[in-house]
Formats: structure tokens, sequence, C-alpha cells
């Protein structure tokens, strides 16, 4: 029996019974005549993955009853339908979905993170997706006439298994403090790591009132007074590790005392200045823990480039959120697959094999496996040499 292509084993991670219900409490599927939210959602999935990036070839691939896609539930799928529906369809669904998909993906991740103390690391910080400010007029980023629009990513990367803990899409004008401030929150025990966008003394302050460890670098500008100096070892880079309080009119919005590191990086020289609440781990544990902030730099290159979120099928404010949320969802669908088959291949790789070969139909578990191992010479060719 032939096994089912790429796409199906793909999104039948996603069960349709939870998605109808998903759907339900939304009332996704009200008034509704041609084209459902199984099928919305279904045509955004296979776009991302296979990278077409216009509805008129999204069209094509489901405008004739294919099926391959009817087994899947998906019905026909016209231009003017999915236009539609990317515009009105509440976005509240596949964001709600996205949270389902990412704690089954925690269900098969990895537990622990590369880094050795107990505790989850979040590596926060927000990427900028430009648009056509003609055609998306509310995206107001830079001067009207740049001609240039965008809109705000913001989320939070566990690096124990690369997984987005949330997403908030804001204009692009909108400050990640600000965000931060009003909708973020961190469970005690939890490590923080962002770097100096992030720095509000009085949310940092929040932050150790609630048990939550933060690792970000210090502004230039940092007023400070020295209570303590600790022994370094300047030839592992560190170069100063002190206790310090600080004096600023906005420092003394943060009760208490911290942490400054100085570190130079071995390489390139570069000096780095760091600042936390954690007294207990090493000073070159800090520093790991502050290179960790690289992951989230990383995710959102894969989420741009792998998934293609730099052009959109849409222009309205619901279209752009639609079609970021879904991107999101089928990163964390791979993952699934990665963990799931405990695959040392990267998530980039994964994506651009699965991108390739949504059709065929193999096991995925063959194409995220091990290549079959090759000789250097064929056999032939080596009986040949020994004669």
């Amino acid at each position: 029996m032939a096994s089912p292509t790429v796409f199906s084993q793909i999104i039948q991670l996603i069960p349709r019974t939870e998605f109808e219900a998903i759907v339900a409490r939304h009332n996704g599927d009200a008034r509704t005549r041609s084209l459902d939210c199984w099928s919305w959602f279904g045509a955004l999935l296979f776009g991302q993955l296979s990278g077409h990036d216009s509805i008129r070839a999204i069209e094509r691939v489901f405008a004739h009853q294919d099926p391959k896609m009817e087994k899947l539930g998906f019905g026909p799928i016209r231009r003017s339908t999915l236009a539609d529906a990317n515009a009105a369809r509440p976005v509240a669904i596949l964001e709600e979905l996205f949270q389902y998909c990412l704690h089954r993906a925690y269900e098969v991740a990895p537990k622990r993170h590369r880094l050795r103390f107990a505790g989850d690391v979040f590596a926060l910080d927000s990427t900028t997706i430009e648009l056509c400010l003609k055609l998306c007029p509310w995206a107001r980023f830079h001067h009207e006439k740049s001609g240039k629009g965008a809109v705000k990513l913001h989320t939070a990367i566990d690096i124990a298994n690369q997984l987005p803990q949330f997403a908030i899409i804001t204009d692009g004008r909108q400050h990640d403090i600000k965000v931060a401030r009003q909708n973020l929150a961190f469970n005690p025990g939890d490590t923080v790591v962002m770097d100096k966008g992030y720095i509000d003394y009085g949310w940092m302050n929040d932050l150790n009132v609630g048990g939550v460890t933060f690792v970000t670098r210090a502004k230039d500008n940092c007023q400070f007074k020295v209570v303590e100096c600790r022994e370094t070892n300047r030839t592992r880079g560190i170069l100063v590790d002190q206790t310090i309080y600080l004096k600023s009119q906005r420092g003394g919005r943060y009760q208490g005392v911290l942490r400054r590191i100085r570190y130079r990086h071995p390489d390139t020289g570069k000096r780095l200045t760091f600042l936390t609440n954690n007294f207990e781990l090493a000073a070159s544990t800090i520093c790991s823990i502050y290179k960790s902030r690289w992951d989230v730099e990383l995710f959102f290159k894969t989420i741009k480039q792998n998934l293609r979120i730099k052009k959109f099928l849409g222009t309205t404010v619901n279209a752009v959120k639609s079609q970021i949320l879904v991107a999101l969802i089928a990163y964390v669908l791979v993952q699934i697959l990665r963990y799931a088959l405990k695959t040392t291949i990267s998530i980039t790789d994964a994506v651009a094999v699965v991108g390739t070969l949504l059709f065929l139909r193999e096991p995925i578990s063959r194409l995220l496996g091990a290549l079959p191992r090759v000789t250097r010479h064929p056999p032939s060719l080596q009986l040949c040499l020994a004669l």
C-alpha cells in the first residue's frame, strides 16, 4: 500500500475533530457557503510549506478537486473566496490552533536545554516585517514618502527546543518594551535573555520580584556605583564581575543590586557588558546565556526565508496576521516531526526537504532520517581496479 503524501502526514498532526472544535468556539464557519475554515487553513499551510506566494498559484493546486486533496477534506478553492476568507475569518482560530500545536510539540520535545542549570531559558526579541505602505496604509512605519510600512512579530524562543512561546503581532512603530510590559508574563524560576531594547528598570524590577532571572546588555550611559568586586578569570575573557546599584533617576525604579559582568570575546576582542539579577551562576555561564539569544535570530531567519513571510496573500490586517500565524504553525508542525523522529537534521533543512517534496508518497521518517551510506567507489569499479 502506497504511503500518504508528505503534506497529508503533516496536516494529520492536527486532528480534524480538534480543529472543528476550535472553529466552533469562534464561529468560524458561520455564514460560509463554499470555503470552510479547514480548506482555508489547508490552503494557507500548503502555501507556506511549498513556497507558493500568490493566491493564483494556490488556486491551481486546489481548484481541480485533486483526489489527494479531497481525501484530506479540502474542497475546491477560488481566488476570490480565498481572498475574502483571508480578510474576514477570525484570527483567533489560528491563535488557538498555534497554542494547540505548541502543546503537542512539548509532548515530544527534549526536556533539558544545553546550559547546565535548572529552569527554562527564553530568548526574547522581535522582528520587523516590511510591507508596502501603498497597499497596506494601516502599517505606517517610516515617513510616508518612503513608501514603507511594517508589522512587528514579538516572541520568545525556548532555547531547549527552539519553540516560540507566543506570537504578538503589532504595527511596526510599537516599541518592544511597551509590548513586554503590557503582554508578557513569565513564571518564577524562568530565565529571560534580551537585548538593550528591553531595558526598563521598572519592568526588570517586576521580573526580579516575581522570581524571574534576566540577562541583558547594559546601555552605554548606565550610571552605577560598585558595591563589590569578585575575582575573575581573565584567560576566559571575564574582565569584571561586580555587584552594583543604579544611580540614575530611571535606575531608581530597580530596587536592589544588580550584577555587572564585563566580557571580552576571545576571537574578535569585542567587549560586552551584561546586567543580571543572578548572583549564583558562574560569570562564564551568564555569558553563555546571553550567547544563546542568537537562537531567536535564527528562528526569525527561518520564518522569513524558509517559510516566506516576505510576500503576503492579502493586504488587510487580518490577512497579514493570518499568514504569519500559519507560518508559525507550519514551523511548529515540522518541529514536532523532528522531535518525534529524533532526527539530527536541522529545522532549516527539514523545512526545505518538506517543502520540496509535499506530494511525494514517502514516509517522512525516511526523508528526515539518516542518509544512506555509500562507498567512495562502486563495487564493480573496485573489482576492476583489483584486477
